[in-house]
């Protein structure tokens, strides 16, 4: 596999999902938001950009399974697991904090083969494969 050439487009997808969630921000509504444990803060931009994700990633890798934070996906591949974290500082967006983000992971069998975070405030991606 050309994790190089799968790494640019997840970077792309991060980003498409990222300007959801910053648009999202501006118009945030509260009463969507959902407890799902003690602290543990869900809201219908965490759905809405894990479908998203989940959708994009899907077609970079059709084979793959889902391991997602929201729960909104339940497949596990025999070989690639996407694990991903849709908006990563739930909380913060919540509340405002400006300090949240797109974390994407790859993995093939039980060993990590690709990464991203997007920090979606500051336009910083990291990434590694």
């Amino acid at each position: 596999m050309d994790y190089e050439k799968l790494c640019d487009k997840v970077l792309t997808v991060s980003r498409l999902t990222g300007n959801f969630i910053r648009k999202e921000s501006l118009d945030f509504n509260e009463s969507k938001i959902e407890l799902k444990g003690l602290n543990d803060l869900v809201s219908y931009v965490d759905k809405e950009a894990e479908e998203q994700l989940v959708s994009n990633l899907s077609q970079l890798l059709p084979e793959a399974g889902f391991i997602t934070e929201e729960k909104t996906i339940n497949k596990i591949g025999e070989v690639y697991n996407w694990i991903i974290d849709p908006l990563d500082g739930t909380t913060n967006f919540i509340h405002g904090v400006p300090t949240y983000s797109v974390s994407i992971a790859l993995y093939e069998e039980d060993k990590p083969v690709l990464g991203v975070v997007y920090d979606i405030n500051r336009g910083d991606l990291f990434y590694s494969y």
